[in-house]
């Protein structure tokens, strides 16, 4: 009976160092498959500013290395983005053998400022959730500038206009509308120091060229109009000058602001006029009656286009533009039905003269029977 008790102690003793065992294994195995998940993605910085302006648009470049490949499963976590605006999620990428560079854009907006916590993750498939890489945000220096009061606000590697148009806009006023290209510039920041009304009509913002279309409602006293912009290059601010040169004509439209209807409708009345006097010629030569459709047909639209569209009846709570744009500025809206004077027409739009002089665009849809 002894005996069977030493025999089963022996048993239970060589089954327990063979279950530690097994469990031994098993950790080992687990803690090497713990090491492999942490190095199949591997992030660090590649380009990181050393300063910035406040205000600026500033570009930082990640290196990122996958051992298992399949980079474009990758995917960017941005936490704590103080003092900063992410202009997109979607990275500007080169690959270079082994490595990949992510280069994201961020607009610098606050004295205090540092780069975001980073993480990210690689999705290889649906048992496997992720792999994941982290890096630490690290704090930048900030210049602020210390401009004179014609700055407009605007920091960019270069700033140009592209287009100008200025026209009447009332007795004492003249409106200045301008188009402008720049490269690594907030553009939705742009202002003007010393106008009467100002805003923007269109903008796209990228991280490399942004474009804008703006106005400025100016004194007619001006004749031309001064500001400066801070241009990294060369960290220097730079003028810009556009000459005001009063346009009688209508404007248009944001890339032609030069309007075609007068001349077209000058083109008809011609062609008509040269129709008419044909027919006359024709009549007192043949002595024939029927040429008088040559005559009068045209005379009838000589007569109808001549004649100027001189006032235009405006329904109550009508919008009235500063430009003949889409989306364009609203600066007034009508309280009551009303009819104001024609001042000139486009495609959509009619050119009217306020109760208060002011020069605004109703939109033809918004016109009543007087």
């Amino acid at each position: 009976m002894r005996s069977l008790l030493v025999l089963l102690l022996l048993f239970s003793a060589l089954f327990a160092q063979v279950d530690e065992t097994n469990l031994t294994v098993g950790l080992e195995e687990e803690s090497n498959e713990t090491k492999v998940i942490q190095k199949v993605l591997y992030l660090d910085y590649a380009d990181i500013p050393e300063r910035v302006f406040k205000g600026q648009i500033f570009p930082l470049t990640l290196k990122v290395l996958s051992t298992v490949g399949q980079i474009e499963e990758l995917v960017y976590t941005f936490s704590t983005l103080r003092g900063l605006d992410l202009l997109s999620k979607e990275p500007e990428r080169i690959i270079k053998g082994r490595y990949t560079y992510d280069t994201f854009y961020f607009v610098a907006k606050s004295q205090w400022l540092q780069t975001p916590n980073i993480r990210a993750s690689l999705h290889l498939d649906d048992d496997f959730e992720s792999n994941l890489a982290t890096l630490s945000g690290k704090r930048l220096d900030v210049i602020t500038l210390n401009p004179a009061s014609n700055f407009a606000n605007i920091i960019a590697n270069d700033f140009n206009i592209t287009g100008h148009k200025t026209t009447s806009y009332d007795q004492q006023s003249n409106i200045l509308v301008f188009s402008a290209q720049a490269s690594q510039a907030a553009l939705d920041v742009f202002h003007l120091n010393s106008v009467i009304k100002q805003g923007l009509e269109s903008i796209d913002v990228r991280s490399r060229i942004s474009e804008m279309t703006y106005y400025a409602v100016i004194p007619k006293r001006v004749d031309n109009m001064l500001f400066t912009y801070f241009q990294l290059a060369s960290e220097k601010f730079i003028e810009v000058s556009i000459p005001i040169v009063v346009d009688d004509d209508m404007v248009s439209t944001q890339s032609d602001l030069k309007p075609t209807e007068f001349r077209h409708k000058l083109l008809k009345i011609t062609i008509a006029g040269g129709v008419a006097l044909v027919g006359l010629i024709l009549l007192l030569l043949h002595k024939k009656l029927y040429y008088l459709i040559f005559v009068i047909i045209p005379g009838i639209y000589i007569a109808y286009a001549a004649v100027p569209i001189s006032h235009a009846c405006i329904m109550e709570n009508s919008p009235i533009y500063l430009l003949p744009m889409t989306n364009g500025t609203v600066f007034e809206t009508t309280t009551y039905r009303q009819t104001l004077e024609v001042e000139g027409e486009i495609k959509g739009y009619i050119k009217v003269k306020l109760e208060n002089n002011k020069i605004g665009w109703i939109k033809n849809e918004d016109l009543c029977t007087p």
